[in-house]
């Protein structure tokens, strides 16, 4: 027998960050609190609140908060859509739980970096090369992870390798996602 058996939505509305989209709030057959720890160690860009016992994350573009008991989401195209996602939840959750044995619970709350953050390592050069008209502009889209950093063009064109390696450092201890070859850097710079 699976660990959650059910997520029934209890609420439709509009969605307000994404018009013409829906979100939803759905309701756990059971408190899935204990497992929240695990999740948060598999998933990529998480940020967990232990205390609050919840999860916040985004998945396809979509805005999603796991509750003890409830799974809200927002940017959801249609109710097929909502079913697909509490699909993959409910798989993601019973997956997680039966595997719980050989993943080790992160407890930690992941930093949500800030633009300032973000922007003080950037260029600054407003080249628009990323799509962007300012390098604030992409730092507000990288800091909310719509952007990826290898769109920087300047950053990687080696002028700023200082900047870059900090900013890729930052990035990776704040659980956001950089380029694999980036990510084990110092597994590279040892051998």
């Amino acid at each position: 027998m699976p660990y959650l058996n059910e997520v029934r939505i209890i609420q439709v509305l509009p969605c307000i960050a994404k018009p013409g989209t829906i979100r939803f709030i759905s309701e756990l057959d059971r408190d899935i609190s204990e497992v929240l720890p695990y999740l948060n160690t598999i998933l990529d860009g998480a940020i967990y609140n232990h205390e609050g016992h919840n999860i916040t994350l985004k998945k396809d573009n979509r805005l999603i908060g796991i509750h003890g008991r409830q799974l809200s989401a927002g940017k959801v195209i249609d109710l097929k859509d909502a079913d697909n996602l509490i699909n993959w939840f409910k798989d993601l959750v019973n997956d997680t739980y039966d595997k719980k044995d050989s993943i080790k619970p992160n407890y930690e709350r992941r930093k949500k970096l800030t633009v300032l953050d973000i922007l003080k390592l950037m260029p600054l050069t407003n080249c628009k090369k990323c799509g962007e008209a300012t390098c604030t502009a992409f730092a507000v889209k990288l800091a909310a992870e719509e952007k990826h950093v290898l769109v920087c063009a300047d950053l990687f064109s080696g002028k700023f390798n200082a900047k870059k390696d900090l900013l890729l450092d930052l990035l990776k201890q704040c659980g956001y996602k950089i380029p694999s070859i980036f990510a084990n850097k110092d597994e590279l710079n040892a051998s």
